[in-house]
């Protein structure tokens, strides 16, 4: 890696034993959300047209009613109320409560937008700080309360090659959940209830399964890269001692 801050090499030592979670692994972390958000939504929906008078805005409440319980059910389990989940539950109770209101269906389609739109906003303005929003983020998920995995994170920042990787992370989240935001809201306006709530949930998936692959191999790369250039250094440090 190269660097613009001088880190030494112990630095790049420590950046070396950062160990990134596997792509698999996070895939497989989707499949409740795609159950619960896409799958469930649909299927509740259709029912509840097929099988009785509702209208459609009774029809979406109800379908969003397994994503709430499985909200709830998450932060019962976790013991404690993080800033994504209680911005869900929220989200949920709030467009339920307004679709009710004002009786327009549109409130209630464009809900899980509302997540994706205000966080690709606040990926594209954390670049303008000194850590962009994703360099938090990539720690909260692999780093935790792992000291050494914590120093190594850390030790990573101090390169330039590390730094551009996470900046271009971040644009591209916040590109590409901004870019799902207008899709969704264009189909909102020109296309049926049910074709939306089919269409938007692979819409949603396909870029986020987009991006995480994207982010992952960019990491992949930079690791290669920065182990092919660190082991000459290394090799002439063992040569000395």
């Amino acid at each position: 890696m190269s660097s613009t801050i001088n880190p030494s090499v112990t630095d790049a030592e420590l950046a070396q034993s950062f160990k990134a979670p596997s792509l698999w692994s996070l895939i497989v972390s989707l499949w409740p959300s795609i159950l619960l958000n896409g799958v469930c939504v649909i299927v509740v929906y259709q029912l509840v047209k097929h099988f009785t008078s509702a209208s459609d805005v009774t029809a979406l409440a109800l379908s969003a009613v397994p994503a709430l319980i499985g909200t709830i059910f998450t932060l019962i389990r976790q013991r404690s109320v993080d800033v994504l989940g209680a911005f869900t539950l929220i989200t949920i109770v709030l467009s339920i409560g307004l679709t009710f209101m004002t009786g327009d269906a549109k409130l209630f389609l464009i809900r899980e937008s509302m997540l994706t739109v205000l966080f690709g906003v606040i990926c594209l303005i954390s670049l303008l700080f000194p850590k962009p929003i994703w360099f938090y983020i990539i720690g909260y998920f692999t780093v935790g309360n792992n000291q050494e995995q914590m120093l190594a994170y850390e030790a990573a920042w101090k390169f330039r090659s590390f730094r551009g990787y996470i900046r271009t992370v971040t644009i591209l989240w916040g590109v590409l959940y901004t870019i799902e935001f207008l899709i969704r809201l264009t189909m909102i306006y020109t296309l049926t209830i049910s074709q939306v709530l089919v269409f938007s949930s692979i819409i949603f998936y396909v870029l986020t399964i987009l991006a995480s692959v994207l982010t992952f191999r960019l990491g992949a790369r930079l690791r290669k890269r920065s182990t092919q250039n660190n082991a000459p250094q290394t090799r002439a440090e063992t040569e000395k001692s």
